[in-house]
C-alpha cells in the first residue's frame, strides 16, 4: 500500500490557496508576499504554478493522487524557503527546482521499496492516439518500463520528451551538467526504444503514431 505524505497541517496550510487574487502582480512581488507570508501571495502563487508542478508530476509518476501529495510538499518548501530565493524574477525555476528534488526522493524511494507497477489512475497526454481500455493496460506497461530507469534518467527523460524542456532548462533544473542531461535522455531513450521494441503491444502503437504522423 502506498504511504501518503501529506498530513493535517499540510492540507490546511494550502487550504489557502482557495482565497481570492490580488490583481495580476509580477513574479517579483509574489516572492516579495512570500517572505513577508502573505496569504494572497501563497494563493496567487499556487494558482499560476500549481498546473505545472501537478503536470510534471503526474508525467513523471503516472498518477493523480501521488502527484496530488508532491504538490502540496513543494509547495510547503517552496512558502518556507521563499526567503533563499536570490533573484525574484525566477520565481517559476525556483518552484520547478523544488519539483524536481520532491520528484528525485519519491522516484528513488520507489526503488528502494521495490514499488511494483501500478494502473494510472486515467489515460495520460502522451502524444498516444488511443484512449480505450487497451490504451490504459499500455500505459500500465509504458510506467513499469519507466520505473526501470534511474531516478536520474527517468527525470531528464520526462523533462525533455514529455515536458518539451531545452536540454539547458534541464541542467538549471536538475543542477548537472549539460553534458550530464544528454547523456541521461540519450540512456533513457536507448533503453526505453529497446524494451517498446520487446512488447508487441507497445512496439505495434509506436509504429501507427509513426504512420498517422
Amino acid at each position: 500500500m502506498r504511504t501518503r505524505r501529506s498530513n493535517a497541517n499540510a492540507n490546511a496550510h494550502l487550504s489557502l490557496v482557495v482565497g481570492a487574487r490580488r490583481g495580476d502582480p509580477a513574479d517579483r512581488d509574489l516572492v516579495v508576499g512570500l517572505v513577508a507570508g502573505e496569504a494572497w501571495a501563497m494563493v496567487e502563487t499556487w494558482n499560476r504554478f500549481a498546473p505545472m508542478v501537478l503536470m510534471t508530476a503526474r508525467r513523471s509518476l503516472g498518477s493523480r493522487a501521488e502527484a496530488d501529495d508532491v504538490a502540496q510538499e513543494v509547495f510547503l518548501r517552496v512558502f518556507r524557503k521563499a526567503m533563499t530565493l536570490r533573484d525574484p524574477d525566477s520565481l517559476r525555476s525556483f518552484i520547478y527546482s523544488f519539483a524536481v528534488r520532491v520528484l528525485k526522493s519519491e522516484l528513488r524511494r520507489r526503488k528502494l521499496r521495490g514499488w511494483m507497477p501500478f494502473m494510472p489512475e486515467e489515460p495520460l497526454d502522451l502524444g498516444f492516439l488511443t484512449v480505450d481500455v487497451e490504451a490504459r493496460d499500455l500505459l500500465r506497461k509504458l510506467y513499469a518500463l519507466l520505473d526501470r530507469l534511474s531516478p536520474r534518467d527517468r527525470l531528464a527523460y520526462v523533462l525533455r520528451r514529455m515536458e518539451a524542456m531545452t536540454v539547458e532548462e534541464i541542467a538549471a533544473t536538475m543542477d548537472i551538467s549539460i553534458s550530464t542531461v544528454k547523456r541521461a535522455v540519450a540512456h533513457a531513450s536507448g533503453r526505453l526504444s529497446r524494451w517498446i521494441d520487446a512488447d508487441p503491444g507497445l512496439a505495434g502503437l509506436r509504429k501507427e503514431r509513426r504512420g498517422n504522423a
